[in-house]
Parts: structure tokens; sequence; C-alpha cells
């Protein structure tokens, strides 16, 4: 996927998204009181999917997040967010279903997760967790999927953690979040996006 495609995305929260054209990468940035930023998807994805990009937080409290079939709670692939929305997490976790990754987020004192956040999972939205951190402030290629209702995390080509969920969330919303600490905002950079469904 071309580098300006992500430009084309929906960005909510306080920030900007900006193509760099000559080093063919995007950049993902919040300003200081930021919530979180967030680019979505321009439609949903009916089908499972694979999703893989390159990847560089240029902080380690940059926390990054790759969240699949992201929908309002209970609807069919709809996503509208509140007028003014400002990328905060609750929004997220009570108004939307979705499976929410965390892969890059030592600063929380968390290794990666995989969470579900739906009507039927309140209160056991954790899937599966890592055992420790391994990114770094390097580029890293990163992939997420679901098939068949198994969802996964991907880095550098080997599975960090993966888990079976049998009631599956279908169609809806890919995302990237980003978001720093209340001491330093997150930045990153992304590059050769590519999503490929799987029948």
């Amino acid at each position: 996927m071309a580098p300006e495609a992500l430009s084309e995305w929906s960005f909510y929260g306080e920030g900007f998204v900006a193509v760099d054209a000559q080093q063919r990468h995007t950049v993902l940035a919040e300003t200081p009181g930021s919530k979180g930023v967030m680019l979505v998807s321009p439609a949903p994805y009916d089908e499972d999917l694979v999703v893989s990009y390159d990847i560089r937080p240029l902080t380690p409290e940059s926390v990054l997040v790759a969240m699949l079939s992201v929908s309002d709670r209970g609807a069919d692939a709809t996503l509208n967010f509140p007028e003014n929305y400002d990328g905060n997490m609750g929004t997220l976790t009570t108004d939307t279903d979705n499976y929410f990754i965390a892969y890059h987020n030592a600063a929380h004192k968390l290794p990666p997760f995989i969470r579900r956040y739906s009507e039927e999972t309140v209160g056991q939205e954790q899937l599966t967790i890592a055992e420790s951190n391994m990114m770094t402030t390097e580029w890293h290629t990163v992939e997420v999927g679901k098939q068949d209702g198994r969802v996964w995390l991907k880095v550098d080509g080997a599975i960090i953690i993966e888990t079976t969920d049998a009631a599956t969330l279908d169609a809806g919303h890919f995302i990237f979040r980003m978001r720093g600490t209340s001491e330093r905002i997150a930045v990153c950079l992304i590059k050769d996006l590519r999503i490929d469904w799987v029948d």
C-alpha cells in the first residue's frame, strides 16, 4: 500500500499524521495532553484478514496497539465515534467490540497481550499475554491477523502470542492506536502496510 494511503484514513486524537514521501513512511504523533491517537481504516473488513507492516516507535514510551474487527458495541461493522472524540480508551473499551493487540507497551509495565472488548467479555477481556517484551525503538515487522477463530501477533516473523476465540468477532475496521505516558508523547513511523483477506 502506498505511503500516502494512511493519510486518507480517519484520524482521531490530539496530534497529527503526515507522509514523508522521500522516506516512504507515515509519521503518527501525539501532542502534549493527548489521550491517544488513532488511524481508522476507511471501510470495514468482512472477511478474516492478515495485516502486516513495518513500524518504528521513536521513544520507549510510545505504546503501540493494533485493533481488529472494531465496530460499535453489538453492531455489525458499523463504527461511529462521538463528535469531538479525543481518542480516549474508555470509548474503545465500553462502546465498541474489538480485538485489542498491544505489542510495544513496556512503558505500561506490561508485555504484549490480546484482549477482546465486547458485551460477552466484560471483566474477562484478557485472552492471552506474553511472558516478556521484545520490541525496541528500531524498525520491526509486525503482523496481526484472525482466521477461523484464531487471533495472533507476530513480530519480525516470530509468533509472539496467539489465541483461539470460539465466538469470533466478524466484520469491523482495522485501527492503529498509539499513546505515550504522562511524561512523554508517543511518535512512530509506519511503512509497507499490507492487508490480505483470508478465504
